[in-house]
Order: C-alpha cells, then sequence, then structure tokens
C-alpha cells in the first residue's frame, strides 16, 4: 500500500510556506530559540537543560546558509514535514487505510499546538519526530513481531533524548503494556540490545553530564518536582484550547469505543499514562502548556480511524473545529485582524525584538560587553545585537536558576572594560555599583510598533571598569 501521490509534493511545500507564514506574522526568535542559537555558537556535548542536538542543527543550518531567522528556523521547518510524515505512516500501520491516515494528517497539521511548535526551532519538534517514530517502531515490534523495529525504537528514542530528556517518558509510559499483555517480547534480546543503542547514541549527553555535576538531570528533577503552581482546572483548560475545543469534543466521540487490536490498545494505554502523569503534577505544580503535546500524538492517530465512519452531524462538528483551530492559530499569529495592540497580542513575547536591540545597541555606543539578569533577556540581546556583537553575561543578585551562561567563562575575564547593563526595571540590583569604578542612573528606551502604541521598555544604565574579583551571590536552585 503505496501512500498518496500528493503526501511527497505537500510535504515539501510546506517548509516554505512555514517561512512565508513566520515572516507575514512578524514573529521575531522566542527566547528558547535565541538560546538555543547562543549555543550553536559554543557547540559541545550537551548543554545546561536541554541536549545539543537542537543547537547542532542551527549550527549546521547557518553554516551552510548564514546567519538570519530562517536559517535557525529552516531545521524545525524540515522537521515538521517529516513528523507529519511520521503521523501519516503510524495511522496508516495502525488502522490499514489511507482515509484514517489522510485525517490523521489533516488534524496534525490543524491543532494549534502542533502548528504552532512546528514554526519555531525549539526541542520540541525534535521531541516530536523522535516520539513519533519511536511509537511507530514499537507497534512494529510488538504487535507485528518485528526484531529489527526494537532496534529502529531505540534509535528513535537516543537521538530523541540528544534533543529533549523527556522522551524518556515513551519507554516507561510503554512498559506496563508490555508487562501485562506481551510479557514474551520483554524475554528476548532485542528490546534490551535496544536498550544499549539508545544509550549508545545519548552518550554524549551522558558523559557531559557526569563531567558537569549531572547538572541537566537536575534541571528536569526540578521540572518533576514542581515549580509555581497553576492548578488542575488551569491544566485542563490550557490544554483544551491549545488542542481546538471543537476537535477535541469530536476526538473524544471517536475514542469513545473499545480498541480493537494490540496496536491500538498500546497507543491508547501510553498516552493516557503520559496525560495522567502531567495531571497528577499539575495538582501540585505548573505544568507547562506543551509538557503533554506528545502524548496526545497516539490519541490523535487513534481518533483518525472512526472519522471517516462519522455520522453526518459529527463530521460537521468536525470541520467547524478545523476551522476554528485555523482561526485561533490566525488570531494569534495576526491580532491586527481583530483589532487587538500590542499589550493584548497573544504573541508579542516574539515581536518587535529586532527594533528593541537596534534602539538599545543604539544608546548602548559599542560596550566593551552587557550584562543582564535573566537568560530570556540576554538570549534575545545576543541574537539581535548588530555586529559586532559583544559577550553578554547574566549577573546573579540571588533568587535565580542556574542557566548556561553558568557553565560558560565568567565575567571576571572583563576586568578593566566599560559594560551596560540592561533590565526590565529602574530598580539597580546591590552589587552592580561596587563592581565597577562607577555606574550611571537606568535611561529608559521606549519601543512602539507602527502605529505608536508601546510594545515594552527596557532601562539600560552605563557602568565604567569592571573590577575583577567581585563576589556575586549564587544561583538558588535549578
Amino acid at each position: 500500500m503505496s501512500p498518496r501521490p500528493w503526501l511527497i509534493p505537500l510535504l515539501v511545500a510546506l517548509v516554505p510556506a512555514s517561512a512565508l507564514l513566520t515572516r507575514a506574522a512578524g514573529l521575531e526568535m522566542h527566547f528558547d530559540e535565541a538560546q538555543y542559537w547562543e549555543w550553536s555558537r559554543h557547540l559541545d556535548w550537551s548543554y545546561y537543560s536541554k541536549g545539543p542536538l537542537v543547537a547542532w542543527l542551527i549550527a549546521l543550518s547557518e553554516a551552510v546558509f548564514g546567519h538570519g531567522e530562517w536559517q535557525t528556523r529552516l531545521p524545525a521547518w524540515i522537521l515538521h514535514s517529516l513528523w507529519l510524515g511520521l503521523v501519516y505512516g503510524l495511522a496508516r500501520e495502525v488502522w490499514r487505510s489511507e482515509r484514517a491516515a489522510t485525517w490523521a494528517l489533516v488534524l496534525a497539521m490543524t491543532t494549534p499546538i502542533y502548528l504552532a511548535l512546528g514554526l519555531v526551532m525549539t526541542t520540541d519538534i525534535v521531541l516530536f519526530c523522535a516520539w513519533t517514530a519511536a511509537l511507530w517502531a514499537i507497534v512494529r515490534a510488538v504487535v507485528e513481531g518485528q526484531p529489527g523495529a526494537w532496534y529502529a525504537a531505540g534509535a528513535a528514542i537516543g537521538i530523541g533524548a540528544l534533543g529533549k530528556l523527556s522522551i524518556a517518558l515513551l519507554p516507561i509510559s510503554v512498559l506496563p503494556f508490555l508487562a501485562w499483555r506481551h510479557r514474551a517480547r520483554l524475554a528476548s534480546i532485542h528490546p534490551w540490545a535496544a536498550c544499549l543503542l539508545m544509550l549508545a547514541i545519548m552518550s554524549p549527553l551522558l558523559v557531559w553530564n557526569l563531567e558537569h555535576d549531572w547538572v541537566m538531570f537536575r534541571h528536569e528533577l526540578h521540572h518533576v518536582e514542581g515549580d509555581g503552581r497553576a492548578g488542575p482546572l488551569s491544566f485542563i483548560v490550557g490544554q483544551w484550547l491549545a488542542l481546538s475545543p471543537l476537535v477535541v469534543i469530536v476526538a473524544v466521540r471517536a475514542l469513545w469505543r473499545r480498541p480493537t487490536d494490540e496496536a491500538q490498545w498500546l497507543l491508547l494505554s501510553s498516552s493516557l499514562l503520559v496525560i495522567g502523569f502531567f495531571t497528577f503534577k499539575a495538582i501540585g505544580a505548573k505544568v507547562q502548556v506543551n509538557w503533554p503535546a506528545p502524548a496526545y500524538i497516539g490519541l490523535l492517530v487513534l481518533a483518525a480511524g472512526p472519522l471517516p465512519r462519522l455520522g453526518r452531524r459529527w463530521r460537521g462538528l468536525l470541520q467547524a473545529g478545523i476551522l476554528s483551530s485555523l482561526l485561533i492559530v490566525t488570531i494569534a499569529f495576526f491580532p491586527g485582524v481583530i483589532g487587538l495592540g500590542p499589550d493584548k497580542d497573544p504573541l508579542r513575547i516574539m515581536r518587535g525584538w529586532h527594533q528593541t536591540v537596534a534602539q538599545i545597541a543604539g544608546e548602548a555606543a559599542r560596550p566593551d560587553f552587557i550584562m543582564t539578569h535573566n537568560y530570556q533577556l540576554a538570549a534575545e540581546l545576543a541574537y539581535y545585537w548588530p555586529e559586532p556583537r559583544p559577550p553578554v553575561y547574566i549577573l546573579s543578585f540571588g533568587q535565580r536558576r542556574y542557566n548556561q551562561h553558568d557553565l560558560w567563562p565568567g565575567i571576571d575575564r572583563e576586568a578593566g572594560h566599560d559594560g551596560v547593563y540592561i533590565s526590565t526595571s529602574t530598580i539597580q540590583p546591590i552589587g552592580l555599583a561596587r563592581a565597577f569604578a562607577g555606574c550611571g542612573q537606568p535611561r529608559a528606551v521606549i519601543v512602539s510598533d507602527e502605529r505608536g502604541r508601546r510594545r515594552r521598555v527596557l532601562y539600560i544604565t552605563h557602568c565604567r571598569h569592571y573590577r575583577a574579583g567581585t563576589s556575586w551571590a549564587p544561583p538558588t536552585g535549578y
């Protein structure tokens, strides 16, 4: 059963379409993208909070095509198309139906959270690809008894770990199903040999962490233990909106049936375990909206199978849901169509940074180095600062977490040089003045959009002659 002839041309065309959409929407670098770009300028075997794969891909793209927003994001757009192809293939494997595979593709293309995360160069799109590829391989290994598929799954999980360590949730969620219904598979050498392959592929990450006090694992443990508090109701509402409300209703209707074969049981049980984990976590701590997204891939594939057999009313509701998904994305990307100003723009964090940093750089008058108080602002400043880019340092004044900057050479190498401190507040942190021979007063830099509406305000403080050996408060957590 060969794929439909339009599939490959569609997936290829989505790459330039993604470029056109992000450019038309004026979506500049999210601070995570800018942070990973910063990592790509210091290539290593791993990094503080994530594996090295995203930084490697950005470095490769920019080595070939030069520096710029589309060059930074090009690997994400290619991976997004690859992921859609994997979803199509997994659905066809599970349902043995081209119609079901096509519906899965349509849902994956139009679900707001997947569409949005496929446009930006973060670890999520790497995770989606590896998760789907591994899940597909596990289906073939368990249901169809293909020994070689275990090694494909191990390779996919190992590659995924080089992107985002949360891919560990996939084998953990699949293991109960195997122990429950397929113990004989676990008695084979193949799944365990595949685990060795997985460890070999992710060995750069493991060796790097061994040499850096397991800092990434400490960071992930901090996430598991909890950071902030939002509550399960906020979590459920956020997930419902990210997945498109009407489509969720239709998907629940399509899923309201007992699985009929082992592949469906595997997808259902593993997906529900991961979703249950994040729901339980939301009781005591904040869960970011993108964290459970990989778990819905299996449910999306399961929901696609019954869709062609739904009644007219349900199909109409599904069509309305897909249109509403596209409307949600359109409003998020183009808030001006409904008159939303910068203060109500849902993606304001991704707009106006080129203009912002250009104004800041004009005020700074070629400093030897830049200082700021968090990695988000540091990443945007580093990415958009005009050449020649000065080094950026994150100063610690207590009550902040570790970040990658804490693992790089520190500010003491700037002894005797002049710098600027850039922040979101007029308050000068304690310790800044004593670290220099003198610091001026903070000056506001107001950034407005094309209609004169205020977008953001930053404050710049000029400091003269840095004193090496200044003691800074250490970070307080991971």
